[in-house]
């Protein structure tokens, strides 16, 4: 299996792809990560870089994608610790490197699954 690192370093273990969607490997569970999901936060990096990643789920970071995706989809932020990484690696957006963690699109960049 692959394995991607975090933001913050951590490295973690997965399979699948950020278009046909994501299992990511703990020692003793598994998180997945549907397309649908994927398509959402390339539509909030999209329509608003820059923008806060937020991957806390207590307190969740005002203004970030990852207060989008709990409060209007329902959906853990923490799944943004592991799709970010695979975003940045295929060039779609990039982040600073220290917190908080500010997002940015890429330009001129289209990608088959937006």
């Amino acid at each position: 299996m692959p394995f991607g690192t975090t933001v913050t370093g951590v490295r973690f273990e997965y399979s699948g792809s950020l278009a046909t969607g994501l299992i990511v490997s703990f020692p003793t569970s598994r998180l997945k990560i549907t397309p649908e999901t994927v398509r959402i936060i390339r539509h909030e990096i999209t329509n608003r870089s820059s923008v806060l990643m937020g991957a806390n789920r207590h307190p969740l970071v005002a203004n970030s994608v990852g207060e989008t995706l709990a409060e209007k989809y329902g959906l853990s932020p923490q799944v943004m610790s592991y799709v970010l990484p695979l975003l940045i690696q295929e060039g779609f957006c990039a982040v600073n490197d220290r917190r908080p963690f500010v997002i940015r699109k890429k330009g001129g960049i289209q990608m088959a699954d937006s």
